[in-house]
């Protein structure tokens, strides 16, 4: 499945990043209405930076980077887009409509909101339930953001979702009076690696969930798919788990198909659990990467989803049913992959193998196969001719 960026959000954010952010010394009456070349390279310059420091240059990000007109115009322009499809992903991935169907209000938090990004993609995930109302607190450091949020969800959200925003300099210590109720669904999207300790963000993850999830709410994480990030996202995740008595909360309901310590964790120093989410890519993204010199052909990111009730799973789906946790490694004659499961027969990493000599149209889906994805497999090591290997989705 291919995510596209809904136009409205396109032009929703186009028309107020240009009424807002472009000096006055460079408005051109003739073409107010509309995102041209001159502006595309204004702007890219933000994006640009902002990019750096997502990346290379993490370290560097200044706590109050959203302070600066131009990375905050950069981050709304090329990252909200971005962002956005990741949270849908994540909605989709619990099927969330269905989980929440019963309910006539759902109660939504989005914490380290930034201008609002996990809050657009709720309101466009729900759009369609006209006969449910979102009720969604934004909750942010940064003035600048959350008045950027208020100003922009009102053109783009459905009558049905209303959004309201909390200033609060978010640490555990201070989440509770941030937050005050419970929520159905949590999303902190790039949020607790801004503690840069996994101590503090075990902390912070704890008062969400003990004190502010409902008993069959869903905390969704999303982190970038960058190695120290990703690795300490799967070493708080364990460190989450392992406190729990026996059949109690909080569980994992995805990525992961266990509650066992991260086979990949402790199998090796470089790999780190991310995923690749396939995306039809806005030619205005396309133009700015071809500016600044990046590469968007994917979106990764690294994401847990937690809830206080276990995922209900069949013994086939318990056995049989596999996380992608690589892409394909080809090799002469054979290409391998990654699995991830909780299984009778490894518990833990299965490295699959296919040798080109053995491809059939039992296996064909093996040609296919996608980093994230999940594959319905009998858990052999060797991939026979004979061996069923499906893509589940």
């Amino acid at each position: 499945m291919r995510y596209l960026v809904p136009k409205k959000l396109e032009t929703v954010l186009l028309k107020y990043i240009k009424q807002t952010y472009l000096p006055k010394r460079f408005a051109n009456p003739k073409h107010a209405a509309e995102f041209n070349a001159m502006d595309v390279r204004f702007f890219a310059r933000g994006v640009s930076e902002m990019s750096n420091y997502f990346t290379s240059d993490r370290n560097k990000l200044p706590k109050n980077y959203l302070n600066k007109k131009e990375l905050l115009a950069g981050y709304l322009l090329y990252f909200v887009p971005t962002n956005f499809l990741k949270v849908q992903f994540c909605l989709d991935e619990i099927n969330a409509k269905e989980m929440f169907k019963g309910l006539s209000t759902i109660k939504i938090a989005d914490v380290g909101s930034g201008p609002g990004t996990a809050s657009l993609a709720c309101a466009d995930y729900w759009r369609s339930s006209a006969d449910q109302k979102l009720e969604i607190t934004a909750i942010d450091q940064n003035t600048h953001a959350l008045h950027d949020a208020k100003h922009i969800f009102p053109d783009f959200a459905g009558a049905n979702a209303s959004l309201h925003t909390v200033f609060s300099n978010l640490h555990s210590k201070n989440m509770s009076s941030a937050l005050r109720g419970k929520y159905n669904v949590i999303i902190a999207a790039n949020f607790l690696s801004e503690f840069k300790d996994v101590g503090r963000q075990e902390e912070a993850l704890r008062v969400i969930l003990e004190r502010h999830l409902e008993e069959n709410g869903v905390l969704i994480v999303v982190e970038p798919a960058l190695r120290h990030t990703s690795r300490d996202l799967m070493k708080l995740r364990d460190r989450t788990l392992e406190s729990n008595e026996p059949g109690s909360g909080p569980f994992v309901l995805a990525p992961c198909l266990h509650v066992n310590p991260c086979p990949m964790l402790s199998a090796s120093h470089r790999d780190w659990c991310h995923m690749y989410l396939e995306w039809e890519r806005p030619e205005l993204i396309q133009k700015i990467d071809m500016m600044i010199g990046n590469r968007k052909d994917y979106l990764k990111f690294s994401y847990l989803i937690f809830s206080n009730q276990p995922a209900v799973r069949t013994n086939a789906e318990v056995c049989n049913v596999w996380r992608v946790v690589s892409s394909p490694m080809n090799s002469k004659g054979k290409a391998e992959i990654l699995l991830c499961n909780e299984t009778c027969r490894h518990g833990g990493l299965l490295r699959a193998t296919r040798l080109d000599k053995d491809a059939s149209a039992q296996n064909s889906d093996f040609d296919h196969v996608k980093r994230g994805q999940l594959v319905h497999y009998n858990g052999l090591r060797l991939i026979g001719k004979d061996s069923e290997f499906r893509i589940v989705y």
